[in-house]
């Protein structure tokens, strides 16, 4: 029987929220047929129904209401953008209730019946479903989902600006996955969300140890949040099954 803790039945909750959400956020876009481009063409004509015969007494009226139409326009964001909030901390009362956790914290990615691909792409409704509800998610917890942000195989140095998945910031997380037949160091470049600017982090691993979860945090503050690692060096002798993977998670540092 499936139930909604199960990866495969949250998976497609998350996908139908998000797919639910964007139908709000895109009456939003000034663009044809929107609430928002309705409401400001409503707005216009008010506006433009004033002329030179217009009274003093319709003129004052006038203005009054196309101020409360503009007020309307305005909020709208403000009226749609929590409309799931709700939603989701239904979802994390459920979760508390029935597995003593949130459902983020839940989905931590450490085994495979609490692994989901909060950053799949295919097929496309799955890739904008999920977009989506990660976007709910920010607005509604100021955080982050857990998810992969970049998977490394092979040692030596890796550089690149993909896989942040629109990341507003976050904690990092390295996992180390199979035993490294030397003590060694692996070194982080990270782009802070705050500024742009660059941290250098070393991590240091002990040979033989198969899994490990280590913090990629800069020791001199107290919060760093980042958007992605920039370059990646791995200085650790490596056997084959090794597998580096990391991503974020603003609260706790559980990525991979």
């Amino acid at each position: 029987m499936p139930y909604v803790y199960q990866a495969g039945v949250f998976t497609s909750i998350a996908i139908n929220l998000g797919l639910a959400d964007k139908q709000f956020q895109d009456e939003l876009r000034f663009v044809a047929g929107t609430a928002a481009s309705y409401t400001k063409t409503a707005r216009n004509l008010i506006v433009d129904s004033m002329d030179s015969s217009s009274t003093d007494a319709n003129t004052d009226a006038t203005l009054v209401l196309s101020q409360a139409v503009r007020n309307t326009e305005t909020s709208l964001p403000a009226q749609l953008d929590p409309v799931y909030s709700g939603t989701l901390g239904a979802l994390n009362s459920y979760f508390n209730s029935v597995v003593s956790s949130n459902f983020r914290d839940y989905f931590n990615s450490k085994s495979a019946d609490r692994t989901i691909n909060f950053v799949a792409t295919t097929p496309s409704s799955t890739g904008t479903g999920l977009s989506n509800f990660r976007d709910i998610y920010r607005r509604t917890y100021n955080s982050e989902l857990i998810y992969k942000l970049h998977e490394r195989t092979t040692g030596g140095t890796f550089s690149g600006t993909s896989g942040t998945f629109d990341n507003a910031g976050a904690l990092l997380e390295v996992r180390k996955f199979g035993a490294a037949n030397n003590t060694g160091t692996i070194s982080l470049s990270c782009v802070r969300a705050s500024d742009g600017g660059s941290d250098a982090i070393v991590l240091s691993y002990t040979a033989g140890i198969l899994v490990t979860y280590t913090n990629a945090a800069n020791l001199t503050t107290l919060d760093r949040r980042y958007l992605y690692v920039s370059v990646l060096q791995l200085l650790v002798c490596l056997v084959v099954e090794q597998v580096l993977r990391y991503g974020l998670d603003k609260n706790i540092f559980s990525i991979f």
